[in-house]
């Protein structure tokens, strides 16, 4: 049985709307093809679903008919979609009572007067989950209750646990075995400000930070904090004992931009090479963050691009002055089936007449598993007449990777590493290149690397254990 005519119209506002029109081209209805009943109940109910999703509630077939003539071997398809008017979104009520109702509608991009889209709704409801203030969240169309042209929404909320917990262990190369522990209270109050805690426990670093975080206008990128953190680190490079106090603003800059204030405060005793010494700074800066993605975890393609600007001066009250820009770039793009190319970069550029006075936090160092592998963390960097690494002014760290899909979750890597911390334009890169085994994880891509430091005058095979996201 052949397909003779095929008699489809969109009637209506939907007439002009491209998304029908896509659906009927993408139709499996030919002319002179064989008739698949399939393919015309399929068209029949993606039209009805589309009318649905896209506001048309009142639309309805004024001809859906499928006449077929066994004698000559043929059949005729009708379908005749009358859409109606396409409803907008009318008024948006809130059924919750423990936030700030400005605060719920700050994380939704519906307004009164929109065109209804249900992929709005789907969008808003997943910004909502994703906040961390809600158990439950429903968003959705009240249809028995819409008006003559428009169609109220309803926002269903249950608090999520104000107090969690966290324990976790861990390792890494850089850091050895850790131990990490937090408390989040997700709601001090009804307009939404969070008190976090962490405390890490290393080999190299052990420390305790907090930070108070108000939501602002937009909260899903726009907050005011104030921070405070104690810790000390301990590598084979360096010691430092340091305790802080911040406040970091941060809006939105642009469609895909993050801009940050900051302003920390910061005691410092060190002990780097031969110098051992204490530092008080007072350091205003501000940073621009850009990151896109396919995804969070384990992207197919990419990007995240960031730059810092920091200094201070004695007539800030700091014990010396500075200034520093610090650039850094991520790129992952996938190709052919299972394959991933990554691309990294990072530049730091220190301006400052007292080197020796700087803590090792503003310093540069290279080596480790986030940026030369095959070298311990940092190793690499100029060093003093006694053969110490006292780490640079400036730094210049790039890295390529491939990875290929082994089976199942696992894949394998190929990378090469080059950089440096250096002074002046005294730049002397150090590479590293190796294999690598990863693993993609329920918790995120755990990878194993086996590094080899190509140009060290001892060359050795180092292993790098790394946990976390690739942007």
């Amino acid at each position: 049985m052949l397909v003779r005519d095929i008699d489809v119209r969109i009637d209506g506002e939907a007439a002009t709307d491209p998304e029908f029109a896509a659906l009927v081209d993408n139709a499996a209805l030919t002319p002179d093809a064989p008739l698949r009943h399939s393919a015309y109940e399929n068209l029949k109910e993606s039209l009805q679903i589309r009318a649905a999703d896209h506001g048309y509630f009142d639309a309805a077939f004024s001809a859906r008919q499928l006449d077929v003539w066994p004698e000559a071997g043929y059949a005729d398809i009708t379908l005749h979609l009358d859409s109606g008017r396409r409803y907008r979104i009318g008024e948006i009520r809130q059924e919750q009572d423990f936030l700030e109702e400005r605060m719920v509608a700050a994380y939704v991009d519906l307004e009164p007067g929109m065109p209804f889209d249900r992929e709005d709704l789907a969008l808003a409801q997943q910004t909502l989950s994703e906040s961390g203030y809600f158990g439950i969240v429903n968003v959705e169309a009240d249809i028995e209750n819409r008006g003559e042209s428009t169609v109220p929404i309803r926002i269903l909320a249950e608090p999520g646990y104000r107090i969690e917990y966290t324990v976790g262990i861990g390792a890494s190369t850089d850091t050895g075995e850790r131990f990490r522990a937090g408390f989040r209270n997700n709601r001090l109050n009804r307009r939404g400000h969070r008190l976090i805690s962490d405390l890490e426990v290393s080999p190299v670093r052990r420390g305790i930070g907090a930070e108070y975080r108000m939501p602002l206008a937009d909260p899903r990128r726009e907050w005011f904090s104030i921070t405070a953190a104690l810790y000390k680190e301990t590598t084979d490079t360096f010691d430092t004992d340091a305790q802080g106090l911040g406040a970091r603003w941060t809006t939105g800059a642009g469609d895909s931009w993050v801009r940050t204030l900051s302003l920390d405060v910061s005691n410092e005793s060190f002990n780097v090479g031969d110098v051992v010494d204490t530092t008080r700074l007072v350091v205003p800066g501000v940073g621009f963050d850009h990151k896109r993605a396919d995804r969070n975890v384990f992207p197919r393609s990419g990007r995240r691009a960031t730059i810092e600007f920091s200094g201070t001066d004695e007539a800030f009250g700091s014990t010396t002055g500075y200034l520093q820009t610090v650039a850094r770039i991520r790129w992952i793009a996938s190709f052919g089936d299972g394959n991933r190319g990554l691309a990294r970069a990072q530049v730091g550029i220190t301006e400052v007449d007292e080197f020796a006075e700087v803590p090792p936090s503003v310093r540069f160092f290279a080596g480790g598993d986030q940026s030369v592998r095959g070298y311990d963390l940092d190793t690499l960097g100029p060093t003093d007449a006694d053969g110490n690494v006292i780490g640079g002014a400036n730094l210049l760290v790039a890295s390529v990777e491939y990875e290929r899909r082994l089976r199942g979750n696992f894949y394998g890597a190929l990378f090469v590493d080059a950089g440096n911390a250096f002074d002046d334009t005294d730049f002397d890169a150090e590479v590293g290149a190796g294999l690598g085994l990863i693993w993609r994880s329920p918790l995120g891509p755990i990878r194993l690397y086996a590094g080899y430091p190509v140009t060290a005058d001892d060359p050795a095979i180092r292993f790098h254990l790394q946990l976390g996201t690739d942007l």
